[in-house]
């Protein structure tokens, strides 16, 4: 299966459709598909293949509309339609065929479909405008009626490589004969015209392509219907724990790149037999090339020399070339170089249309201000702002506090218990005084604004509530979606988003799904189909948590046997793009995880109830400490932003559930309040906006001439003076932020922070400061 593209993918046939109207499809979401039209004369032909590519902006309400316009003005941000259509002019069908263009790259390769000659069929993509565009976007469509295929030659030089100073894999999941790791190659490989990043290598000498679940078992028949593709240098049984598989890149330049993959000291299960070392190296411009450095005993017992293995690529369950097959060809010494073939009835056409979606760009290049003046005098200094986009920028800016989330940092200190008798199960009410109840659908006031799935364990329902952290009680929750298991949903996690607390964004674990719920009716909105790569068997969602410092979606999985992995969540496309696992040296099961201000990730691990810090960038983790509770079942944990605390909706083995605030520096809980017997709070969102820019700053010494402005492309900077008044200020250090905001696609969420410190010295005669000092 092709690499899916960073834009979502819509593709509307029927199943489309349906996927659209919020029933999952698979056919919709995992592979391209076209659909029969009737068109007038395309624009473009060659040798009777035709094409004819149109852009508009999208119609949500006509998902399958095909615009013919060849050229569209439209912004960064805007939901765009593109459509491609192809008119078979010759005599004969067409089976196979590639579709790229010079913005998206690969939409399609080797998609098999019959067009009979005279037949036009469409395919339409449905994008969210990420990026600037000035200028032609040329699509290329290639057709034939045959696939392409290799030439196989095996009278190549030998010249192997020892991938053993490369990466060594961790080869996990499955039977013996399963074991297998998911890898990203340095480039998209090319296997019968399908491209694909993401490969899927096993213990058993073949590599599967774009694979998800990933686990290839041995094969006795090639093609295998096992796999949907191959890359099978020696593909057997090898006996689990002997020798070892490693990868190495081969070269920088792009398009001139080498990617090894090497098994190395294998050991033939049946017949037992030692020393099979072999590789296949993939070339970035199509070609694979397998070389056999020792194949067993060299005896010519049963199974020596390939005796027991397939040699061979594989397009698909139906379609492969084998080199060998069970036979002992694979001998010592030997090189067999595949080079792709096009089809002799190839055909290409092309044709192109004009694009200008454009965007303004913020630029700041005075990254902070720092002023010095004496006390009783006024000093001022400039903030530059430019346009560097194509379109024109809009901006304000204002003055706010400095960051009150600093680094800390860490520190060895005493490890404190959670005291379970601490959390009361029914505290007692202080006589004369008011029970604390969030009044329903208005939640705020004094206490802590949430939301989260509730589940009842004595019944099994599952409601969607909003509550207070500080009256956790289900009786005092406003119950906003009852029963959303009846309704199809299996929340795993979520949190909101950009600071929108009117819909928190969930993932499903069940159907992969990720949605939105409104927090005021429960309406469910789908944004489309996250698929877990399935680096292990039984990979599924569990938690979720938006980065202010990024504005980047993370979701986290676990598998049924202690391994947890850390992804990204592109939320227009709902693409899952996998990081790393969640490695602390040992297994863990992360129920949740937590974003500060700062963009510091935290996770919650059940299996050795611990707090865990996580590398964003790789999923390498470090525990923190220990949570002094047998965490068990869901849980949820998340930062008020506002604050910095990070709060815990605990349930441990007994049966008691709380809320407790941790310590991210030491890991150590503080039990606040219980919050109902056997009841699970998971999915939890806090609504309380955290930052620099939530609540504006009254600093009578701080000002800014200009608060607002527009700049066209191409204008000269706008200079700004700021004033820095010290006539009523005592001597000290004085701190603050400005915050600029802007229609700068990058920053509407996250407005650019200038950072601002007054130094205030006690006043002199000295003619230094007699007419102010600019610093």
């Amino acid at each position: 299966m092709p690499a899916r593209s960073a834009n979502w993918l819509l593709l509307f046939t029927a199943s489309g459709l349906a996927a659209l109207a919020g029933v999952r499809s698979a056919a919709a979401v995992e592979a391209p598909s076209l659909q029969r039209v009737g068109v007038h004369a395309p624009a473009s032909c060659s040798d009777g293949l035709c094409v004819e590519v149109g852009v508009a902006l999208a119609d949500p309400g006509q998902p399958d509309a095909c615009s013919t316009q060849t050229s569209i003005v439209a912004d960064v941000g805007d939901q765009l339609a593109w459509c491609y259509t192809l008119t078979n002019s010759t005599d004969h069908t067409l089976s196979w065929h590639t579709l790229s263009d010079s913005l998206h790259g690969d939409l399609f390769a080797q998609l098999h479909q019959d067009i009979a000659p005279g037949e036009s069929w469409r395919y339409i993509k449905l994008e969210v405008a990420g990026s600037v565009v000035d200028g032609d976007v040329a699509a290329s469509w290639t057709a034939s009626s045959t696939r392409p295929d290799y030439a196989v030659d095996d009278g190549v030089a030998f010249a192997y490589v020892d991938a053993s100073d490369g990466t060594l894999l961790d080869l996990a999941g499955g039977f013996s004969h399963a074991r297998s790791a998911l890898v990203q190659a340095p480039f998209p490989v090319d296997l019968f015209g399908t491209r694909s990043d993401m490969l899927c290598i096993g213990a058993n000498g073949a590599i599967q392509p774009g694979s998800t679940p990933c686990a290839i078992p041995m094969t006795y028949a090639f093609p295998s219907t096992y796999v949907t593709s191959a890359i099978a240098p020696a593909w057997s049984g090898y006996a689990d724990g002997v020798g070892s598989v490693h990868t190495k890149v081969l070269g920088s330049t792009p398009g001139q790149r080498r990617f090894v993959v090497e098994w190395k000291d294998l050991a033939l299960d049946w017949p037992a037999m030692p020393g099979f070392t072999f590789e296949v190296v993939i070339d970035e411009a199509g070609g694979y090339l397998f070389q056999y450095l020792s194949m067993g005993s060299g005896t010519g017992d049963s199974g020596d020399a390939g005796g027991q293995a397939i040699a061979g690529l594989q397009a698909d369950g139906t379609t492969a070339q084998a080199y060998s097959s069970f036979a002992p060809t694979l001998t010592p010494g030997k090189a067999v170089q595949w080079t792709l073939q096009s089809p002799a009835d190839a055909l290409t056409a092309s044709a192109s249309v004009h694009a200008d979606v454009g965007a303004p760009r913020l630029v700041l290049p005075v990254a902070q201000l720092n002023a010095f003046a004496a006390s009783g005098i006024s000093v001022s200094q400039p903030i530059v702002i430019g346009n560097d986009g194509n379109r024109t920028l809009e901006w304000s800016a204002g003055e706010y506090p400095a960051s009150s989330v600093a680094a800390r940092p860490r520190r060895t200190v005493a490890r404190t218990a959670f005291d379970a008798s601490a959390l009361q199960r029914h505290p007692e009410r202080t006589a004369g005084r008011a029970s604390r109840a969030s009044t329903a659908g208005v939640l705020g006031g004094t206490g802590l604004p949430a939301y989260a799935v509730q589940l009842d364990t004595t019944t099994g329902a599952q409601d969607y509530i909003g509550f207070d952290l500080f009256a956790p009680d289900a009786g005092n929750a406003h119950v906003i979606l009852p029963d959303i298991d009846l309704a199809g949903m299996n929340v795993a996690g979520g949190d909101f988003v950009d600071n929108d607390f009117s819909r928190e964004w969930m993932l499903d674990y069940y159907y992969d799904e990720l949605y939105t719920l409104d927090t005021g009716d429960g309406t469910k909105t789908l944004v489309g189909w996250p698929v877990p790569q399935q680096i292990q068997p039984g990979e599924q969602w569990w938690g979720a948590a938006w980065d202010p410092a990024s504005g980047v979606l993370y979701a986290v999985t676990n598998s049924n046997n202690g391994w947890s992995g850390l992804y990204t969540i592109d939320r227009q496309s709902a693409v899952a793009t996998f990081i790393g696992k969640i490695d602390t040296g040992t297994s863990t099961v992360i129920a949740d995880i937590a974003i500060d201000q700062s963009g510091a990730m935290y996770g919650l691990d059940t299996l050795n109830d611990t707090l865990v810090a996580i590398d964003k960038a790789s999923g390498e983790a470090s525990v923190v400490g220990p949570l002094g509770v047998d965490a068990k079942f869901a849980q949820g944990i998340k930062f008020d932003r506002s604050t910095g605390i990070l709060y815990w909706t605990s349930y441990d083995a007994s049966g008691a559930a709380a809320v407790a605030t941790i310590d991210p520096v030491t890991g150590t809980p503080t039990p606040l309040v219980p919050s109902g017997d056997e009841r699970q709070l998971f999915a939890l969102a806090i609504a309380r906006a955290g930052g620099d820019c939530t609540q504006p700053l009254d600093a009578p010494w701080l000002s800014l001439s200009t608060a607002s402005g527009t700049l066209a492309p191409g204008a000269p900077f706008g200079v700004y003076d700021v004033t820095f008044d010290a006539t009523m200020l005592a001597p000290g250090d004085y701190e603050a932020s400005i915050c600029v905001f802007s229609n700068d696609p990058a920053r509407r969420t996250q407005p650019v922070i200038v950072p601002v410190h007054f130094n205030v010295v006690p006043a002199a005669d000295d003619e230094l400061f007699a007419d102010g000092f600019d610093g």
